[in-house]
C-alpha cells in the first residue's frame, strides 16, 4: 500500500480552495470538495498510477479532483508526494 504525503503547498491549496467554498458558496460544497480529496487519496494507496501522467510535466500526474479543481501528485517508490491543487480556469504556474 502507498503512503500519501501531503506538500506544504497541497496543503496549503487544498485549505484556501476549502475556505474559498465554505465563505462564497456553502459548507456543504466545501464537504463535498473534502469528500472528493478523501476518496481521491484512498484510490492513491492504492494505485500509485491512478492519474496519468501531466503532459507539460512528465514527472507528475494530474487527477481532476471536480471539473473545477486538480491535484498534482509525484510517485517515489511506495509514496505518493501531493504537490498542489488548483483550479483548472484560472492561471497557474503548472
Amino acid at each position: 500500500m502507498n503512503q500519501v504525503i501531503w506538500s506544504d503547498l497541497a496543503y496549503l491549496s487544498y485549505t484556501d480552495i476549502s475556505n474559498y467554498l465554505t465563505s462564497n458558496f456553502s459548507l456543504d460544497l466545501a464537504l463535498k470538495f473534502d469528500e472528493q480529496v478523501e476518496k481521491l487519496c484512498d484510490n492513491l494507496t492504492k494505485f500509485k498510477n491512478f492519474c496519468p501522467a501531466y503532459t507539460l510535466r512528465p514527472t507528475l500526474r494530474k487527477c481532476i479532483v471536480n471539473k473545477h479543481i486538480a491535484l498534482l501528485y509525484r510517485i517515489d517508490e511506495n509514496k505518493i508526494h501531493l504537490i498542489t491543487f488548483y483550479d483548472n480556469r484560472g492561471i497557474h504556474h503548472f
